[in-house]
């Protein structure tokens, strides 16, 4: 009652034998473990959580009536994070729940997040992109998913430097965070290629809103190791769920083709379209 006072949602386990299968349903952000427990003791359990990769980050405070020294560093060999005696002060309870949340969520943000482009990285973005499918399948509703890739890139090393690449995804990276909506998502892919997700968009909509985005790119003046000034520009592929794919897989390989299609029709561009691309070659070479 005293974390749920402060708006913390709080589940109760009396049977630590279904810890595993109820975290999986209901994972947490940290958890509260007595020691004395029917059948398993509180060090037991932790020692086996942290074995499980989901659960090695996961803090772990105890809460106990044992005060005696060994009971404390049995705790903290058993690989918990905090140590509470019984009968437990409720202001205390409530700073050190904070704090251990607050520092997990900053190591999560951290680990989450590429450290030149301050863009999500690809497994953090896949994990939020499949929560958007799965609200997006329950009400029915539209959702947008669009790779890009910079034009040139590696030439853009080996002419103006590495240093000067770096520039270049940290300034695509500044930009994408700039623009869009805040719950829209940004990702870096990998390389020089990124990846974004805009909730209850289509592509129409969408094309017009990164097309802005690529006219402000090319006019972003970067300069080389050599202090030569330079300009880049970036292709893209946009799709729609779900009459572009029904799961992440389908989409993202459609994304990836209309990706393609864009740099063999002279990069630059982001098509959301999938006529005949051998046609739209024809066309070209024609003019």
């Amino acid at each position: 009652m005293v974390l749920r006072n402060e708006g913390i949602i709080v589940k109760t386990l009396n049977d630590p034998s279904k810890i595993l299968e109820t975290m999986q349903e209901f994972p947490p952000d940290l958890l509260l473990l007595d020691v004395m427990m029917p059948g398993i003791t509180g060090f037991e359990v932790c020692r086996m959580l942290r074995q499980t990769p989901r659960w090695g980050d996961l803090p772990i405070i105890f809460l106990t009536g044992q005060t005696g020294v060994e009971a404390r560093l049995e705790a903290f060999r058993s690989g918990g994070d905090d140590y509470l005696p019984k009968p437990v002060v409720n202001e205390e309870l409530l700073t050190r729940v904070k704090v251990r949340l607050d520092r997990s969520r900053m190591l999560k943000e951290r680990s989450d997040k590429d450290t030149i482009t301050g863009l999500l990285l690809r497994r953090a973005f896949s994990e939020q992109l499949n929560s958007i499918l799965a609200e997006s399948e329950r009400i029915n509703q539209n959702f947008s998913l669009c790779l890009l890739d910079i034009d040139h890139f590696k030439k853009v090393n080996d002419t103006y430097g590495h240093l000067a690449g770096d520039k270049v995804l940290a300034g695509f990276g500044q930009l994408l965070l700039r623009r869009f909506r805040v719950d829209d998502l940004r990702g870096r892919w990998g390389g020089e290629e990124f990846v974004l997700a805009f909730r209850r968009e289509r592509k129409e909509v969408i094309h017009k809103a990164i097309e802005r985005v690529l006219e402000e790119f090319r006019d972003i003046a970067f300069t080389g190791d050599e202090g030569e000034i330079f300009h880049c520009s970036f292709s893209g592929g946009l799709v729609t769920f779900p009459e572009d794919g029904s799961t992440i897989f389908e989409l993202l390989q459609k994304a990836d083709q209309r990706l393609y299609k864009a740099k063999k029709l002279g990069r630059n561009q982001i098509i959301f379209q999938s006529p005949d691309l051998e046609q739209d070659l024809e066309k070209l070479s024609a003019h």
